[in-house]
């Protein structure tokens, strides 16, 4: 039988994990559409990775870009900090496609824009990760707009990283059995 893939994007309000909060959790399927979980205020975190876990439980590989180094160990860092149990996240087969990359082919750069730009995949050029610990300041105060960025920021790094997963699915065959 086929593993049942799914992409998985988080946005945080820091790149630590003492330091910030998740803020929003993409899951997009292999085929399907995605799904986007978020957090309007710092109390609703735990409640966003509750369902996120739950949703998580429907899969058996989880594909990133870069989430070996960040969205893996911020998740974990914050299932700990609420007295949740990470192990569903860490025995799920994880793929990150930025090691495929940066492994595998031979590009002058392996980020995912360029990588983008490289197989001709269309990004929304909306607000970059970094922008979104300020958004989620603005978010906070209740700026609806910085939310709806925010999502949209996900959203499409989920769609793009589905699209370049689909590009290197015939190296990946092997990691996927």
């Amino acid at each position: 039988m086929a593993p049942r893939i799914v992409i998985l994007d988080i946005e945080t309000s820091s790149l630590e994990a003492d330091a910030g909060i998740v803020v929003g959790a993409g899951l997009l399927p292999e085929a399907g559409k995605s799904e986007y979980l978020d957090a309007k205020r710092t109390d609703q975190e735990k409640g966003l990775l509750v369902k996120l876990l739950n949703r998580l439980e429907a899969y058996d590989v989880i594909v990133t870009w870069s989430g070996r180094g960040f969205d893996t160990p911020f998740l974990t860092t914050r299932l700990l900090k609420h007295g949740l149990d990470p192990l569903p996240l860490l025995s799920k087969t994880h793929l990150d496609l930025n090691e495929v990359v940066r492994s595998r082919l031979r590009l002058t750069f392996t980020y995912l824009d360029h990588v983008c730009d490289f197989f001709g995949i269309k990004r929304e050029k909306g607000p970059m990760g970094l922008e979104v610990p300020q958004l989620f300041v603005k978010a906070l105060e209740g700026d609806e707009t910085a939310l709806k960025s925010i999502r949209d920021h996900c959203l499409d790094d989920l769609k793009v990283t589905r699209e370049v997963f689909l590009k290197l699915k015939p190296l990946l065959e092997n990691q996927l059995g």
